[in-house]
């Protein structure tokens, strides 16, 4: 799962033919390759994405993606336990790895004359990986600690994950990548080699080179370390589909004496378009017409002048299926949240009545294409490029940047926006500061 919070490819045709090089080949084995050519860099990054993730995982260990890919940093044939590590370090590299609902994804940087070593480090493991038993219940513990360290100590842990599963009551969207704890505490390394094998194959993987480098000069590499490893049968994708709620909207209200400021979060059904290039452009124009910048009118109007919010931001959540478009304020805790949220919806529904502002849709628009001027000082840039494309964005969209963006309409993002909005929010959340969350009338009844 990835944001459109600014979508980052503010790509100039131009400047993209003339500084960068985007070529892309697929081995026989179906190992995909994508090289994007940056000749300035004096590094390389390499990634290595799997088509599988916890949406993937089967039910009673949820959160499996995550942990094998934990034990892809515990050794293999050629890379005992702690030769990766050592490896970088005698380079000036490092590593690292994220599990999302969808994908797994592993990346390494180092100077550009080790890219063999990335190569060869992946094409190790990618076929010979070793699940050892000490080295897994030692990182079973770290995976723990890490669900611990990152939901245990959210001030709002307990509602974001029942907010999680209120937006997927049936889609396994509904539980975060790293699974509950009692998902952890099952994992087995047999239930990790059998998930290995099931999904780790070249042609259930594609590899991203970020660097001064051609596919010319990549590809032989890749084929050196990689063609020998056999394809193998992959298993369709099968997922529950989300119900429709039919016009219900849940409400997740929490308080904890952590939190300085109120949160409000309101969540509407959003459907992929990762791989629509023409339907997600227009999304990420909406997004950023609506809340792009703090010079946008809904901004403006809630922050600057009418102070019911310190700040108004939206997202679009986008995965493998659908997910969400969802806004956020965040309030000063003696702002009144009725109101705050009475005036979003008005705002909201005069969008939908009289349309967007199209001061609003031409700043963001413009605001994209003057992305490109900073991003291509450096490899974020095309770090951002290939993230994309891990998600699932077609090759050919990244070259059609400008073309496509330059395509969208003000009518076409007011459509979206129409689209969006057509069926009530999902879910309602709310987080109050201690002693600030309105009382109900089951408070006085537990009371009394």
């Amino acid at each position: 799962m990835r944001y459109i919070f600014v979508l980052f490819l503010g790509i100039c045709c131009g400047n993209l033919q003339s500084k960068i090089s985007v070529q892309s080949s697929t081995l026989a084995n179906g190992l995909k390759v994508v090289v994007l050519k940056n000749p300035l860099l004096p590094c390389v990054t390499v990634y290595t994405k799997y088509d599988v993730g916890t949406a993937d995982d089967p039910a009673e260990v949820v959160g499996l993606s995550h942990m094998l890919e934990h034990m892809m940093f515990k050794g293999s044939r050629k890379y005992p336990i702690g030769s990766i590590d050592n490896v970088l370090n005698s380079c000036g590299g490092h590593s690292n790895a994220h599990t999302t609902f969808d994908t797994t994804v592993y990346t390494f940087s180092l100077p550009a004359e080790y890219l063999d070593t990335a190569l060869d480090i992946e094409a190790d493991r990618m076929e010979n990986l070793d699940i050892d038993e000490k080295a897994f219940l030692s990182e079973q513990k770290v995976v723990l600690e890490e669900r611990r360290m990152r939901l245990g100590n959210h001030a709002f842990k307990t509602a974001a994950e029942i907010l999680r599963r209120s937006m997927f009551t049936a889609h396994p969207y509904g539980i975060f990548p790293i699974g509950y704890e009692a998902h952890i505490k099952a994992y087995t390394t047999e239930a990790l080699t059998a998930h290995y094998k099931k999904w780790y194959a070249p042609n259930n993987a594609t590899i991203i080179v970020i660097g001064p480098y051609n596919l010319d000069y990549v590809l032989p590499k890749i084929e050196e370390k990689f063609a020998s490893i056999a394809a193998r049968d992959i298993p369709e994708r099968k997922r529950i589909a989300e119900p429709d709620r039919e016009g219900l909207t849940t409400t997740i209200e929490q308080e904890n004496a952590r939190s300085e400021n109120i949160y409000i979060t309101i969540s509407y059904r959003a459907p992929t378009l990762i791989k629509k290039p023409e339907a997600f452009f227009v999304m990420g124009l909406l997004q950023a017409t609506l809340c792009g910048n703090q010079n946008g009118s809904l901004y403006q109007k809630m922050v600057k002048e009418k102070s019911l919010a310190l700040s108004v931001s939206c997202r679009y959540a986008y995965g493998e299926d659908d997910m969400d478009f969802s806004f956020s304020l965040m309030l000063d805790p003696v702002m009144n949240v009725e109101k705050a949220e009475q005036f979003l919806f008005e705002q909201l529904g005069s969008f939908l009545k009289n349309g967007l502002l199209k001061k609003d849709f031409e700043n963001a628009k413009l605001g994209k294409k003057n992305a490109l001027d900073f991003a291509l000082d450096g490899e974020s840039f095309l770090i951002a490029v290939a993230d994309r494309l891990v998600e699932g964005l077609p090759f050919e969209a990244v070259t059609d940047y400008e073309k496509l963006l330059d395509a969208v309409t003000l009518d076409q993002a007011h459509k979206m926006l129409k689209f969006i909005l057509a069926k009530p929010p999902v879910v309602i959340a709310r987080y109050y500061p201690k002693g600030k969350m309105p009382k109900r009338s089951y408070h006085n009844a537990l009371v009394e």
